[in-house]
Formats: structure tokens, sequence, C-alpha cells
């Protein structure tokens, strides 16, 4: 899942999720106070949408497997 501006990505893998930046460039260029405020609340903005998302992820895997049957991060394998 990208945020809304496309800048950041999250990203699940089997240590937790992680936000990546998608672009060097975050920003056009601005010229005045009011540019960039608006270019920098846009990426609070995007970074709250992938911190949203973030905790959506986790949340799934507090809960367990996400399709029955599938073992899940607190199934012990080792004593079937």
């Amino acid at each position: 899942m990208a945020g809304i501006l496309d800048k950041f990505q999250v990203e699940r893998g089997a240590n937790g999720v992680k936000v990546i930046a998608r672009s060097r460039q975050l920003t056009g260029d601005c010229t005045t106070d009011s540019e960039i405020d608006d270019a920098v609340e846009m990426l609070k903005d995007d970074l709250d949408a992938c911190a949203r998302e973030m905790k959506r992820l986790v949340a799934i895997d507090q809960r367990g497997a996400m399709f029955q049957g599938w073992p899940s991060a607190k199934d012990d394998l080792l004593d079937a």
C-alpha cells in the first residue's frame, strides 16, 4: 500500500512493517511560505495514511493467521 501521494510505501515482512520512501524528491520547488506549508502538510497526511496501514497490518499479525488453516506466528509448530 502506498500513501495518498504515492511518495511512500508500507512494506510488511517477517520482522514487522516499515515505511519506504519511493522517491528522493518529496516536494516540488517551493517559492513561498504557503507553498512550503502545503507541501509539508501533504507529506504529513501521506505519512498518517501509512501509519494507519502499518497499524492495520500489525493488528492482523497479532490476531493470527489471515486464512483459516494457515499457521500463525503465535503457533508453536515444534510442539506438533
